[in-house]
């Protein structure tokens, strides 16, 4: 949904915009991909396991774009290499790209989960507009429902794979839905009017708002 939004709304001007889209085309990627081989027979849960670190890497880079202050998205941006590293590492000492994570998946989830509350937060303080207006309410409350939603499946999923399977089923129903929702928020983030960032030291967040914001301003 994200990227139709912005091809219909062709407002992605803005780099956060951007990246958002090929954050979710390469979820699309790795989408296709598991099914592909899920449908064939295939073992196919490697795949989340090689996307994961990739895929929250853009998320942040996206979210970098929307700090209001160079110290956090310098922090945000040098947070990707110790996601990487981190995740790798977790997946050889702990977890198995044969079975569902126990930590490797969830902590980079986590640290997506935690960089968009954060950004929301922050900026939430610092707008001078009602917070539906703005892109950045959407995308990061869709991110905020998407991490959350990833890093709590992998972990149920091993737990309660080997002795309750129909329950893993039924959670992993919910569970789309929940991305669903995301997805619905970013997309209504995405076709949200996009104001001009100014080079200077403005004390209002770097973002989109919508027109009727901007008149009544």
């Amino acid at each position: 949904l994200p990227p139709i939004a912005a091809l219909v709304g062709r407002r992605v001007a803005h780099p956060a915009r951007r990246w958002i889209v090929a954050w979710c085309l390469a979820l699309v990627v790795e989408s296709v991909l598991g099914r592909t081989l899920g449908l064939r027979g295939v073992h196919n849960l490697w795949v989340s396991y090689t996307f994961l670190p990739l895929t929250t890497g853009m998320a942040l880079w996206a979210l970098s774009y929307w700090q209001a202050r160079s110290t956090l998205r310098l922090a945000l941006r040098s947070s990707i290499p110790v996601v990487f590293v981190v995740s790798v590492a977790l997946t050889v000492a702990v977890d198995s790209p044969s079975s569902f994570s126990l930590v490797a998946a969830p902590f980079p989830g986590l640290v997506l989960l935690l960089a968009a509350l954060g950004t929301f937060i922050h900026l939430s303080l610092r707008a001078d507009a009602p917070l539906l207006g703005y892109d950045w309410f959407w995308v990061t409350s869709g991110l905020v429902i998407y991490a959350g939603t990833t890093a709590a499946i992998q972990p149920l999923g091993w737990y309660f794979l080997a002795e309750r399977e129909e329950l893993v089923r039924a959670v992993w129903s919910v569970s789309a839905a929940g991305v669903i929702l995301a997805f619905i928020a970013i997309a209504w983030g995405l076709l949200c009017p996009e104001l001009p960032i100014s080079s200077g030291g403005s004390s209002s967040p770097p973002s989109s708002r919508s027109s009727s914001s901007r008149s009544d301003s």
